[in-house]
């Protein structure tokens, strides 16, 4: 089929890419931004239980706005205007959110409120959610524990009734251009913050640019006025994701019968990964503090120095790098490999990052490598079970998971920084055991699921 004419200029029009660019851009710098504040709020004079608590709220925040939402949708497809309207919005409160961060010490001084810099991260952190939860590119990073896994298609039911294998669909056009935003904004922030006094001035200049950029985004995708062109109709994604309702019931009563209605080894296979997504949950947002302040682990290039933390940028940009790498090498190696060899050896390697980190040597290319490591867990993420992926091609084959149960793994997460922060005031020695222990434990459960249908 030859393109249409008009559909060849509407792909080159420079706002329509100068929209997509920025975009893009935002989603990479609200990422490095979360990376990089768990450092400025030590830099504030915070330990890592405060660090804890607020990655819980923003994560609680997210998880609780996007059941709202998803009630809100019901039954029907949200129009491609409405779609760009509620993007807008989540563009321009991301930008507040941003500058709050930006501004933090020194807001109340000029506002003259009653606000601490601690109550304007706060603020920062819950709007940045809308981010997160209706963004323009909430789904370029599917790793992402906020969004919600992406619903699977009816079709993919019929397929895993059927004899033939299919492959699970990929989305690595998406997390390609996720992962080349972070590569940008982590280069940008490695400057910012090798190039200021102090993190505080670097994390500045990084939210400060990331709410300018979101702002030119915003009004970018405004004149264009049509969201699909861009990243695909959300509608045209729910209708072929086959969810015609949506009535989740979170309750524990409903997801404990939820759960005893799944099969044994299917239970097994969530209940494992879910684990393991709790570990990484749980360590994820102090990596800075143990690169910067356990480890410090600084670089020097020729004349050149990176303080520790300038260094960590880098770490950030090798494992959007390995993102990219997992995600172009996931469907081959699917096809390739036996899937649940690769789901089981992939989440004990990832179990096993938080002690590798810990103990590697004090050496930034070691840590660089690891770091490319925890990005390559694309490689396995259409394969988990609590993706809720059907088709006859995913390691445990099953109907999709039930709303309840994929709800339930998210809100499970969400103590999760919380109980590591406690554990990293204790020592990160132990915060990392502990986590790696839990992960672990999750690879286990998988195993369980593994051997019983081998035994079956």
């Amino acid at each position: 089929m030859t393109p249409h004419p008009r559909d060849a200029v509407e792909r080159s029009d420079p706002v329509r890419l100068i929209c997509l660019a920025t975009i893009v851009s935002t989603h990479g710098l609200v990422r490095l931004a979360e990376r990089y504040l768990p450092e400025f709020l030590s830099a504030l004079g915070y330990g890592p239980i405060v660090v804890g608590l607020l990655v819980s709220l923003g994560l609680g925040t997210a998880v609780a706005a996007s059941e709202l939402s998803s009630a809100d949708l019901g039954g029907d497809a949200t129009p491609a205007l409405e779609s760009t309207t509620v993007a807008v919005l989540a563009a321009l409160l991301a930008a507040v959110g941003l500058l709050a961060w930006a501004g933090a010490p020194t807001l109340d001084t000029l506002l003259g409120t009653p606000l601490t810099a601690l109550g304007w991260l706060v603020v920062g952190i819950v709007l940045l959610q809308a981010w997160h939860v209706r963004g323009p590119t909430r789904r370029l990073w599917p790793t992402d524990t906020r969004a919600g896994p992406l619903p699977s298609s009816a079709a993919d039911d019929a397929h895993a009734r059927s004899d033939r294998t299919v492959l699970v669909p990929d989305k690595r056009t998406h997390v390609v251009l996720g992962a080349l935003g972070i590569v940008a904004a982590a280069v940008f922030a490695t400057t910012a913050v090798a190039s200021a006094d102090s993190i505080r001035g670097g994390f500045a200049l990084v939210a400060a640019t990331g709410a300018a950029v979101a702002i030119v985004g915003a009004v970018a995708l405004g004149t264009v006025g049509v969201l699909p062109s861009l990243f695909g109709d959300p509608s045209e994604r729910e209708e072929r994701t086959g969810v015609t309702s949506i009535d989740v019931d979170p309750s524990l009563g409903v997801v404990r019968r939820a759960v005893s209605r799944l099969p044994d080894r299917r239970r097994w296979a969530v209940i494992g990964d879910a684990l393991v997504r709790v570990a990484i949950a749980g360590t994820v947002p102090f990596l800075v503090l143990l690169v910067v302040d356990y480890r410090a682990i600084g670089l020097s290039i020729g004349g050149l120095s990176l303080a520790p933390a300038a260094v960590f940028g880098l770490f950030v940009l090798a494992e959007a790098a390995g993102a990219i790498a997992g995600a172009v090498a996931s469907p081959t190696l699917a096809s390739r490999v036996d899937r649940r060899l690769l789901l089981a050896v992939g989440l004990a390697g990832l179990s096993l990052l938080p002690m590798a980190l810990v103990a590697a040597p004090a050496s930034a290319a070691a840590v660089a490598a690891l770091f490319g490591l925890l990005g390559f867990r694309t490689v396995i993420e259409p394969l988990r079970p609590t993706v809720g992926a059907s088709a006859r091609a995913a390691p445990v084959p099953g109907p999709r998971l039930p709303d309840e149960i994929r709800t339930a793994v998210r809100v499970a997460v969400v103590p999760a920084p919380l109980l590591g922060g406690i554990l990293y005031a204790i020592n990160p020695l132990v915060a990392f055991t502990v986590a790696t222990t839990v992960g672990l434990l999750g690879v286990r459960e998988l195993g369980r699921a593994f051997s019983f249908g081998r035994d079956a």
